[in-house]
């Protein structure tokens, strides 16, 4: 690459006449790569970095015409930039959002409509990063909640930038108006340079501090922008030989390449290691559209592709909808038919939306056959885009209103529910007694309503997060100084057996206190890295401490079993993981405190069953069809081997209490056993109270 005098023209825009063939193709990689992903993660697993590529490019395209301005003009319209911007982005996504929300309306059970309601509100106003962020779902977690609008994600992030560039370069134009126009540029260059160096600087710590929140996060993602606008800065002063061109496209179509099939949802991203599709992507638009031989222009320039990218952001839009309503619409697990018809929906609404919804309004023709554009005032546009906005909020209000309504009817159903210690055959309770033939007197209501199930938890108010460290602490049982004193520590799994540990300790008149904390079960790891996991044994140091020094008789334990989605680990993960909790166990039998440990409930997750609230609400017949095989259920747990690995150890097997035969089913005397797919309702853990007792008096030792 050698310098010239004379800078070639600053790349231009999709609102202008010239079409660039490579970014066009980048377009049509890029979506394919997401709708894969979301279609058939494991056999793309690193296909959302397509959303990257989206990214980097249009750092690159807003940068080259912002820029462009600001060398013509000296500063940046912004009423005409936000106008164009809102022409081609809000007609369609508003079109999406509030097919969406009159789906919902329609054909969605009503268990759903209070997260759909809240997700199509911040989707119109563009911030469902944030919201996504707010409520904790982690994007790349297989077990995350499917969310029909959870796409609109990258939008959000866009839109956001798009508020923040234009200001940006319109001050550096300010500052440096006077200097000369290649200094200009290059004092601009620099300004973008810190931003994003600071902005990858923060995206790698916060991806190491909590990677499912930075997925999603404006700050994290900023720097992406920012290297497709030093591209844009920067190239044109730069004149490539056109062999180099077509060996830089090919390394950045492989690198695109090799970072989707070697990226996993456990990769730590976005972080450093966007760079690689990141970088790729700009080395495609350096490379440009070579026309010579061995050059990809010819596959770049192939009608398909150029239509697919023409088209992308509708099938962007469409696609998810669709993957996440049809299922519900078909009453029909997803299944490769269903998948290929998906993708086929999202190329014909795609190229129907771009035809009569995009086109039309982008280029102020109201019919598409008209001869000349009708120009419509900035003042109008955005009129008309807050009159949609006002629209489309409202239909998400509207679900979310109902939704509301519906969760407080079932929420008033369950507090009208007598003391369940003084009902027979409820719950566990219907178990071992075979004459109660499930008659309690509660007709066949199911306690507690699946429409509120999810939030219906045993350690609520008691359970420390994932992002902090700090020790919480909730007392329950006796207050006497000579009182039998219990812990409870671990994990969310350890957490869901609260009410019913917390029912044993009253009825026994123990003390009980509790050390939770989401995700991060007692044991103590040799090497736990950085990030989430150095919190977490940060955590432990601290539970441990406390432990040892309050002189506790027993700590319970208890810890999820299963990876993240459900499938059991690996032989070398259960060795690790039991190491790790020999270790921390061995710690306060040393110290003299008992450890019992429960053993992990059965994951319909794993079997097939991911949400059973849902499939209670959705089926006519769940004990038949929201079941699962005991076989398939119970999973292979760390904390056995453990266990027989501290002498003094000892382990309670609560698994005939929710898999009383060959299946494990997902009502039990009344009772919701499940409030997702592998944690237990705080109802049924209650229940559970007079079976526990027994096993713990077993294992302590006391008859009291």
């Amino acid at each position: 690459m050698t310098p010239i005098g004379r800078a070639r023209e600053p790349a231009l825009t999709r609102e202008t006449s010239r079409v660039r063939p490579e970014i066009q193709a980048l377009r049509a990689i890029a979506v394919t790569l997401v709708v894969i992903y979301h279609l058939w993660p494991d056999r793309l697993p690193g296909g959302y970095i397509g959303v990257d590529v989206f990214f980097a490019i249009s750092g690159f395209l807003m940068t080259s015409h912002l820029f462009g301005q600001v060398e013509r003009t000296g500063t940046v319209a912004l009423g005409k930039f936000y106008s164009r911007r809102i022409r081609r982005l809000l007609p369609a996504s508003l079109l999406v959002l509030l097919v969406i929300g009159v789906t919902t309306l329609i054909f969605v059970p009503v268990r759903l409509w209070t997260v759909i309601g809240q997700n199509v509100l911040a989707s119109a106003l563009y911030v469902e990063n944030w919201s996504l962020v707010s409520n904790s779902v982690d994007y790349l977690g297989a077990s995350s909640t499917s969310i029909p609008t959870q796409h609109f994600w990258s939008l959000a992030v866009e839109e956001q930038f798009y508020l923040v560039w234009p200001v940006l370069l319109i001050i550096a134009a300010f500052l440096f108006a006077r200097s000369r126009p290649e200094r200009r540029r290059f004092v601009v260059t620099i300004v973008v340079g810190v931003v994003a160096v600071a902005s990858l600087c923060y995206s790698v710590w916060a991806t190491n501090y909590d990677q499912p929140s930075a997925f999603f996060n404006t700050l994290a993602r900023m720097w992406e922008f920012a290297l497709g606008g030093i591209a844009a800065l920067v190239l044109p002063g730069i004149r490539i030989r056109p062999f180099v061109s077509t060996v830089l496209t090919w390394l950045g179509l492989v690198g695109i390449a090799v970072s989707s099939v070697l990226y996993r949802d456990s990769s730590p991203f976005p972080g450093w290691i966007a760079l690689v599709p990141v970088v790729a992507t700009l080395l495609v638009i350096a490379g440009g559209d070579q026309q010579i031989r061995f050059s990809p222009s010819i596959l770049f320039r192939w009608r398909p592709v150029q239509f697919i990218g023409d088209i992308s952001y509708s099938i962007y839009l469409w696609h998810w909808p669709l993957i996440v309503l049809l299922p519900i619409l078909l009453a029909h697990a997803i299944t490769t038919p269903l998948r290929l018809a998906i993708i086929a929906a999202s190329l014909l609404l795609g190229w129907l939306s771009k035809r009569f919804v995009e086109d039309p309004l982008r280029s102020n023709r109201v019919r598409p056959d008209a001869a000349a554009p009708r120009r419509f005032p900035a003042s109008r546009v955005f009129a008309a885009a807050a009159v949609g906005m006002l629209v489309v909020s409202a239909a998400g209000v509207s679900v979310l209103a109902v939704g509301q309504s519906r969760v407080d009817a079932a929420e008033r159903t369950l507090e009208s529910l007598p003391n369940p210690a003084t009902l027979s055959c409820f719950g566990a309770t219907a178990l071992p007694d075979i004459s109660c033939n499930g008659s309690n007197g509660l007709g066949s209501q199911i306690f507690p309503p699946p429409i509120i199930a999810r939030e219906e938890t045993g350690s609520q108010g008691c359970q420390q997060t994932t992002l902090d460290t700090a020790l919480l602490s909730c007392a329950f049982g006796s207050k006497s100084s000579s009182a039998f004193r219990v812990a409870l520590a671990g994990d969310s799994h350890a957490g869901e057996w609260l009410e019913g540990v917390r029912g044993v300790a009253e009825s026994k008149g123990w003390r009980l206190d509790t050390y939770l904390r989401s995700g991060c079960g007692l044991a103590i790891v040799t090497n736990p890295g950085i990030g989430a996991a150095t919190r977490c044994q940060t955590w432990n140091d601290s539970v441990l401490k406390t432990l040892v020094a309050r002189h506790y008789d027993a700590v319970i334990v208890s810890t999820r079993s299963s990876l993240v989605g459900g499938s059991a680990m690996s032989p070398s993960q259960q060795s690790a993981v039991a190491a790790s909790m020999v270790r921390a166990w061995t710690k306060l039998e040393d110290a003299g405190i008992q450890v019992i440990a429960l053993r992990d409930t059965p994951e319909p997750l794993g079997a097939g069953v991911p949400d059973v609230p849902g499939c209670v609400a959705d089926s006519h017949s769940p004990q038949t069809q929201c079941s699962v095989l005991r076989s398939k259920a119970v999973i292979t747990d760390p904390q056995v081997a453990a266990v027989a690995a501290v002498p003094g150890a000892k382990l309670v097997d609560m698994t005939a209490y929710f898999c009383p035969g060959l299946t494990c089913p997902p009502i039990i005397g009344n009772v919701l056993v499940y409030s997702d797919g592998h944690h237990m309702t705080g109802l049924y853990s209650q229940s559970l109270a007079t079976g526990l007792a027994k096993e713990l008096a077993s294992a302590l030792g006391r008859a009291d």
